[in-house]
């Protein structure tokens, strides 16, 4: 992974709250267009068959609360980041319309660990 490559990322106190108590170890975020480029990159594979994405490797995330200088805040340690597609009942990706362009749902799955540092909880 990464050395200190940080996602930054706003969170309702609620759940910050569970991340730092251990309760909370996985934090989802959906990929859109207006938001891709935060969460995965466009690679070509090795076999030249087309384009293919992956996430982006952070080695941490800065959750913020709010936006006042004095809010709370932490660093988390990211052990693993996925990429999940969403199925419907019979296993078919599900697909949606934005802009006039389809899409397949998706999101990042980050799995969390250690507390790096934390402030204002």
């Amino acid at each position: 992974m990464i050395i200190n490559k940080t996602l930054t990322l706003q969170i309702k106190r609620e759940y910050l709250d569970k991340i730092i108590s251990g309760e909370k170890k996985e934090e989802f975020r959906d990929i859109r267009p207006n938001n891709s480029k935060k969460y995965i990159e466009y690679f070509d594979p090795e076999d030249g068959e087309g384009e293919d994405i992956r996430p982006i490797e952070y080695s941490q995330i800065q959750f913020f609360n709010g936006y006042k200088p004095d809010r709370p805040e932490a660093i988390i340690e990211v052990k693993k980041a996925e990429i999940e597609y969403i199925v419907d009942e019979e296993g078919k990706f599900v697909e949606y319309e934005e802009n006039g362009e389809m899409y397949l749902k998706a999101q990042m799955v980050y799995s969390l660990g250690k507390i790096i540092t934390s402030k204002n909880i």
